[in-house]
């Protein structure tokens, strides 16, 4: 079965959203600047609510040593209620952080009903400061919800700014 042009529009959503998702505690928000990068973070405390440019969605951020993770946080109330999330980790690599966002949304069917639909996609930070958080994920190009199947997928940016 494949997905309706609006679904397929909420799914894309979705997929740029967990482009820009992360999960965390609130303990330890900075991490050391390794020498010769410029894309990680001072030695400085970060903010831990990010908020995308693109999606206003908001965000946690943690970055433990050479681990970053995010969790989306303003999940609407009924995905919220049907265990809906998208939590990316990632571990350093060079200047930047390299990993994945494992997620878990609604996928609405033709006959009205909802399928949870798991996914994992690629998610990369390249630069963190105080004042921003940029970045790249894998966002969905075909999905069926049927079968909860991942057919294609493209390469999105987003840029995070902490919550004011």
């Amino acid at each position: 079965m494949r997905v309706k042009p609006v679904w397929l529009a909420i799914i894309l959503v979705y997929g740029i959203l967990a482009t820009t998702s992360l999960q965390l505690s609130s303990e330890n928000q900075g991490a050391p600047k390794p020498t010769g990068t410029k894309s990680a973070a001072k030695a400085t405390t970060l903010p831990q609510i990010w908020k995308s440019a693109s999606t206003g969605k908001e965000y946690r951020v943690k970055i433990d040593g050479d681990r970053f993770t995010a969790e989306w946080l303003n999940i609407p109330p009924q995905a919220a209620k049907q265990g809906a999330y998208i939590r990316s980790e990632c571990r350093r690599s060079g200047s930047r952080w390299i990993g994945t966002s494992r997620i878990l949304l609604a996928c609405a069917l033709p006959d009205g009903k909802t399928k949870m639909c798991p996914m994992l996609l690629r998610f990369e930070v390249d630069f963190v400061s105080p004042d921003r958080i940029t970045g790249g994920g894998e966002i969905l190009r075909d999905f069926d919800c049927g079968s909860c199947e991942v057919r294609k997928t493209g390469w999105g940016p987003f840029n995070w700014a902490p919550k004011r």
